[in-house]
């Protein structure tokens, strides 16, 4: 049995009590609640266990102060502290005098701490790193960012000499007991030495903290459930969330607008930097402009106007290929007499506040743009002429027609390693191939960034995204004026209405997929100024790409026809390599008839240049058909063999979709 005998407080004991309870800190939830950040908290905590000290580094808007005012409220509630110490700079400039003050005042009784008063300042800074050194507090220094600002940017500036003496108390707590977080946009190098290299990089909320936050965001600004839900199904939505990519402040000024707007319209708005999308607010936690502006502003003018030129990029930079970028522009009449020798030095200085992060700490050249970025440059952007803004779209658009051309290189390379390279990249690199594309299509120029799209959506079986690509490409290309539709553009016509009947095919919408390959026998006819070949070769694939129609109808006897078409088409001009295909097709036709003998002749013909031409890739099909002939003759054996053999090439191509048939078979396969 429990018996607490409990006892009224005395006088003293009393006042001590509330007085206690009177100095907590109280903490103010945001506007839409604390959300999410679980994760954080725990690699933080984790963090200053390893080093005392930690830089909890962030671009503007992603809710670093709020992160740390939650902190103060959770770690007084768990007990991780005796005292948590907070020093914010956006409120004040504050000085190693008035931090030892609020410490001692805190941590001393009332004559110790007038005994500690009456001392200099060199004995107060020693005898609170002593008490501070072996005992286990919490002190933050947030928006530090302020201390060294630009003067005329920043009111709560610092000056050299007490910069200086905080550095040094900073770094005399190193190894203590007290804990210091240290928040900010920059990368604070001039405390580095407190911090060392102890740095946690705060991004954007997880998917599931997104969703959270959007959801209360919208009840409070749409209401009706019903239109809340039809807005989340939206594909535009989905844009609409990957662009703010969880950053707080960002969801809250721009999801806000969906009250009166869709989310096409805040992408197009966003995209045209109106900056009727912000609040209007002076305040840089409440406007995403004065956010980004609060950083910018302590760029160097050169820096400024450097960055400007990253005004049409999205979601991710390439540090290593921006030359390659501004030799692009310097092309171009506008900024032929530009200096972009210092570029390198502005993407730095961007980084250093928080504008450009590392997408990974491993590849340092891969670079995160902070979603508003882009914005507050195109408003910006929007003070030049006409002509800068117009040659800086010409220079982005070629810039990705060449980076296109590279990916789609990489994607169709025999060799594993540079296949996942693009990949890699067209994922990174979506948003400004995409961008670019919608320039070509809107000067009415070559479309390779399709073609580039086209193939990451087709490696990745991405059927629904490929087929939306193709009839949004299709459709732009409707406007193109009849004196274009014959040449060079009118076989990328072709080629794109190709791509689309292979959308159609794969999601068995057979009749408009045939009525695509019709059209495209149609237009290929009619081309001029091409070369026979490619006319040709279009015909060829066309012929081929009918057959696979004929035979998903199981029209077997049409399917052979469209097929020896192909093929006979692909041996006139000597295209060996595409008569793989074909005869790849024409086994599968065969096995269907049950003629089993001739399907084998046909995946070996098919299987002997695939290996001439070192496809090892394609191989893995073609074995894989051979698998189910043998099994469907019941040669389980071979059945078995041939199959393991596609399944090891799709685990070395990192196929895992057909890995995953491919194995499932092979387990169905009797003993």
């Amino acid at each position: 049995p429990i018996s607490p005998n409990s006892s009224k407080f005395r006088d003293e004991e009393e006042e001590k009590y509330f007085e206690k309870l009177g100095n907590l800190y109280q903490y103010t939830p945001p506007e839409y609640g604390f959300i999410g950040r679980d994760l954080e908290i725990l690699k933080i905590e984790k963090a200053l266990f390893r080093h005392n000290i930690l830089l909890l580094q962030g671009m503007g808007g992603t809710g670093k102060t709020t992160l740390l005012n939650y902190l103060r409220s959770w770690w007084q509630t768990t007990n991780f502290a005796p005292e948590i110490f907070y020093f914010g700079y956006d409120k004040q400039a504050w000085t190693l005098t008035q931090i030892l003050f609020d410490i001692g005042k805190r941590l001393y009784k009332k004559f110790e701490f007038a005994n500690f008063q009456a001392m200099n300042l060199t004995a107060q800074m020693q005898k609170l790193l002593a008490k501070l050194r072996s005992e286990s507090h919490i002190l933050i220094l947030d928006n530090l960012e302020s201390v060294t600002g630009q003067a005329l940017a920043i009111q709560n500036t610092l000056a050299s000499a007490e910069q200086k003496q905080l550095q040094d108390f900073l770094t005399r707590l190193v190894g203590g007991e007290t804990r210091v977080i240290l928040g900010s946009r920059s990368d604070e190098t001039w405390l580095q030495g407190a911090f060392r290299q102890n740095i946690y990089q705060l991004r954007g909320l997880d998917a599931e903290a997104r969703t959270e936050l959007s959801n209360k965001i919208l009840e409070r600004n749409v209401g009706d459930k019903r239109k809340i839900g039809k807005i989340r199904e939206e594909e535009d939505f989905q844009k609409l969330m990957k662009v703010l990519a969880g950053y707080p402040l960002a969801m809250e000024v721009v999801l806000a607008n969906l009250k009166n707007l869709s989310s096409q319209e805040i992408l197009a708005k966003l995209a045209a930097a109106d900056i009727n999308l912000d609040t209007g607010s002076e305040d840089k936690t409440q406007s995403i402009l004065k956010c980004v502006e609060y950083s910018h502003s302590n760029l160097s003018l050169d820096a400024q106007k450097l960055l400007l030129c990253l005004a049409p990029f999205s979601g991710f930079i390439d540090r290593s290929d921006i030359p390659n970028y501004a030799k692009q522009l310097q092309k171009l009449e506008q900024f032929q007499d530009d200096n972009f020798d210092k570029f390198d030095e502005a993407i730095q200085e961007a980084i250093n506040w928080g504008l450009l992060s590392l997408i990974n700490e491993d590849i340092p050249q891969l670079l995160q743009i902070q979603p508003v970025f882009p914005f507050f440059l195109k408003a910006k952007l929007a003070e030049s002429d006409a002509a800068t803004r117009e040659a800086l779209r010409e220079g982005f658009k070629n810039h990705y027609i060449g980076l296109a051309r590279s990916y789609n290189r990489y994607m169709e390379s025999k060799e594993p390693q540079e296949r996942q390279i693009g990949i890699f990249f067209c994922r990174l690199e979506y948003e400004n191939l995409y961008n670019a594309l919608q320039i070509c299509l809107e000067k009415q120029e070559t479309i390779d960034i399709f073609f580039c799209l086209f193939q990451y959506f087709y490696i990745n079986n991405d059927i629904p995204s490929s087929l939306k690509l193709s009839e949004f490409v299709c459709n732009a290309q409707v406007a193109y004026p009849p004196e274009i539709r014959t040449g060079e553009i009118g076989l990328e016509i072709v080629m794109a209405l190709d791509r689309l009947a292979v959308g159609y095919l794969q999601t068995q919408n057979y009749p408009q997929a045939q009525k695509s390959y019709l059209r495209v026998i149609e237009l290929s006819q009619q081309l001029q100024g091409v070369e026979a070949t490619q006319i040709k070769s279009s015909l060829a694939s066309t012929y081929h790409q009918l057959g696979r129609v004929a035979e998903e109808l199981r029209q077997y006897d049409q399917a052979r026809d469209y097929y020896q078409q192909a093929l006979e088409i692909k041996i006139e001009f000597g295209d060996r390599y595409s008569c793989a295909r074909t005869y790849h097709q024409l086994g599968i036709v065969a096995q269907q008839l049950r003629e089993y003998d001739q399907a084998r002749d046909y995946y070996q013909q098919a299987l002997e240049i695939y290996i001439e031409f070192g496809d090892r890739y394609s191989c893995a099909s073609t074995y894989g058909q051979l698998g189910l002939l043998a099994q469907a003759e019941e040669n389980y054996a071979e059945a078995r063999a041939n199959l393991q053999t596609a399944l090891e090439i799709y685990v070395e191509y990192q196929d895992e979709y057909m890995a995953t048939v491919t194995r499932e078979i092979l387990e169905s396969l009797p003993e």
